[in-house]
């Protein structure tokens, strides 16, 4: 026999639900049909309102970063300069500078 550790159930709400479901039908309770169903659509409303929160806080991260990059670049510095690069930088300043002392 193999051992699973899945769990396949219908759950808290989905229980829940149904014994609202069955209670209406059976006129025990006089709900409207909006409150019989909440345990379904509930939960669904939940976690829709914290991926939104989610994503609403992400894309508030990548402009906050974007926002850095832009202030970097109009003061004219590069951000994660590598040393290739910096020594590369250095050395076409050196060469400007030695053109223009070159010349008459």
């Amino acid at each position: 026999m193999a051992n699973s550790n899945s769990s396949s159930g219908i759950g808290v709400t989905g229980l829940l639900g149904v014994a609202f479901v069955v209670l209406k039908l059976t006129n025990v309770i006089e709900w409207s049909w909006w409150w019989v169903t909440s345990p379904f659509w509930i939960p669904l409303i939940i976690v829709l309102i914290v991926a939104v929160i989610y994503i609403a806080y992400q894309l508030f991260k990548i402009n906050k970063q974007k926002q850095k990059l832009n202030d970097l670049i109009d003061m004219g510095r590069r951000p994660n300069t590598s040393r290739f690069q910096k020594r590369l930088n250095e050395m076409m300043e050196e060469a400007e500078n030695h053109k223009s002392k070159s010349k008459p």
